[in-house]
This record gives C-alpha cells, sequence and structure tokens, in this order.
C-alpha cells in the first residue's frame, strides 16, 4: 500500500513523494483525505530549518496536523467504520518519512478508536 504525500525533505525543500505504508492492522482504518490542515508556526519552522528539537520531528517529514477524510477500508475489527467521514488527529504510518502528526497525503491507515465521526 502507498500514497502521494507532500514531504518536507529538508529546509527549503517540498516535494510531492508516492511513500510506502505500514499495513493495516486489525483495528485499523484506512481513510482517503478530503481535507487537510496547515500549521503556520511548527510547518513554516520545518521549512525554513529553525525548529527546535521535538521527538518524532525531523526530515523527511509529512506536515499537517490533522485531516477529515472517507474510511474506504479497514481491517477485521473495524469493518462497520467503512464509509464514514472522520476527523483524524494525524497519522505516523509512513515509510521513509516521519510523520508526527501527518495529514498531508492522500490516504492515511490509523487506529479506529483515534478518529472521530
Amino acid at each position: 500500500m502507498d500514497t502521494l504525500a507532500v514531504v518536507v525533505e529538508a529546509p527549503g525543500q517540498v516535494a510531492l513523494r508516492r511513500l510506502d505504508m505500514t499495513p493495516p492492522n486489525s483495528d485499523d482504518i484506512v481513510i482517503a483525505v478530503e481535507y487537510s490542515g496547515i500549521s503556520m508556526g511548527t510547518e513554516k519552522l520545518m521549512y525554513n530549518g529553525s525548529m527546535p528539537a521535538f521527538p518524532g520531528m525531523g526530515y523527511p517529514l509529512v506536515p499537517g496536523y490533522e485531516a477529515v477524510g472517507r474510511v474506504i477500508d479497514a481491517g477485521a475489527g473495524a469493518q462497520d467504520r467503512i464509509g464514514e467521514q472522520v476527523f483524524v488527529p494525524g497519522s505516523s504510518n509512513f515509510i521513509g518519512a516521519r510523520g508526527l502528526f501527518g495529514g498531508s497525503a492522500q490516504t492515511l491507515v490509523t487506529g479506529s478508536a483515534r478518529v472521530l465521526s
């Protein structure tokens, strides 16, 4: 499984990249993102290279604090969530890039208990 994501590669370098994602577990859901929030504070600091050290942050990074999207697939324990529109408070399911919050991607995988509908 993969997704297209915004990636801050290094200070001053942003790209759209296809990233592999961790496969969903039994209670995970797969979300097609419709909207993604932007933090002009944190993401501006990451872009210009002046972000203070923070656990889980670094380069390359998928930005985006939160997202809204529709559940398009789910593990065996979360099948009842398919079709729901949900608020996702972030995702860290990317392989090859950090995603402390990671909402700026076409598709996200996260635990079904983390989202609000």
